[in-house]
């Protein structure tokens, strides 16, 4: 007989299912990505054996992938039996977003095991490991920032298209000055960077002026015009305190952007959603691979009381419903 509490079990099973069928499907994603499959599908529809001879695999492990692909409609097959991408694939692949980042090797640690991660006897990973790591992630993120978020902003546009210049404050491995360069080149990057690594792999990639210091060091007085903190304000010993320098980096008139995670879901409502679910996760991730950063995560409303005490005024607001940022951008008042 079925009891309340087997109907129930059930139910969690059921639950269980959907987070296993989930994992699986981020790994065909990730080998589809990382071993070449999506980029010669792209290219021309392939049967079995092109498609092996193409990438120089094992048939048989090529058949394996492509037939879950195929079960996960990220494949069709036609009456030939050759594979192409399904319908809107490409333009998912185009448009990225952070299930498109090779998260499943999260960590180059691979010696040890997780018990020894939650039991705190593993040493953190490196920050520049990490951002080697989360690249395509990051590379994503920025993307959206740079290219559909900021624009819709005219004055912030304008400095972006005009030359401006733009110091981003804790830039890791310069992935977002390497886009900006790219879409922007009129503009003048310059980068801060607490982890020695990270910036000389900044000024590497970037051939940007790239400065070692915290952001409470930075020194710069009445010189940018954008100051942008990409989900690096979390680093700073005092994000107030940076929050401050960064705002004396600017001219008078220029731009403070700063770019936080979702704030942490604060009701079980909030908790039992996607995005929030997706928010708890990440803070995972982050906590085992590279605790104990971030020190803080402050919340846009923090944010906001800490800017209440500078002079600038509250531009415009973003939260675009296809990524998990949220952005503020204030103005420096003119003197």
């Amino acid at each position: 007989m079925q009891t309340a509490n087997s109907q129930i079990g059930f139910d969690r099973m059921a639950q269980f299912e959907g987070f296993f069928v989930g994992f699986w499907g981020t790994w065909v994603l990730h080998l589809g990505s990382e071993l070449g499959f999506f980029r010669a599908l792209q290219e021309a529809p392939l049967s079995l054996c092109d498609l092996a001879e193409r990438l120089g695999f094992e048939k048989g492990y090529v058949g394996v992938w492509c037939r879950a692909a195929s079960a996960y409609e990220i494949l069709d097959q036609d009456a030939e039996g050759r594979y192409s991408l399904a319908s809107g694939v490409v333009e998912a692949l185009e448009l990225g977003g952070a299930w498109a980042g090779a998260l499943v090797q999260v960590s180059n640690r691979v010696c040890e095991t997780l018990v020894a991660v939650f039991r705190g006897t593993a040493p953190p990973e490196s920050r520049f490991s990490l951002h080697q790591q989360m690249a395509r992630v990051l590379r994503s993120s920025y993307q959206d920032l740079l290219l559909h978020q900021l624009p819709e902003i005219p004055e912030v546009q304008a400095v972006l298209t005009s030359g401006g210049r733009l110091l981003e404050i804790g830039c890791g491995c310069g992935h977002g000055l390497e886009i900006l360069r790219r879409f922007y080149p009129l503009i003048e990057p310059t980068g801060l960077e607490a982890d020695y690594e990270c910036a000389r792999e900044a000024e590497r990639s970037t051939r940007a002026v790239i400065v070692v210091g915290t952001a409470e060091e930075c020194r710069y007085e009445s010189r940018f015009d954008i100051a942008l903190f990409h989900r690096s304000l979390s680093y700073c010993e005092s994000p107030e305190k940076s929050l401050g320098r960064a705002v004396a980096a600017l001219k008078p008139g220029g731009f403070l952007v700063v770019t936080l995670p979702d704030d942490f879901p604060t009701t079980e409502a909030e908790l039992r959603t996607d995005r929030g679910r997706a928010r708890m996760g990440e803070r995972l991730f982050y906590g085992m691979f590279l605790a104990p950063d971030p020190r803080y995560n402050p919340t846009r409303r923090q944010v906001a009381e800490w800017l209440k005490e500078l002079e600038v005024e509250e531009v415009g607001q973003s939260r675009p419903e296809h990524v998990r940022n949220f952005t503020l951008v204030y103005r420096r008042c003119p003197s």
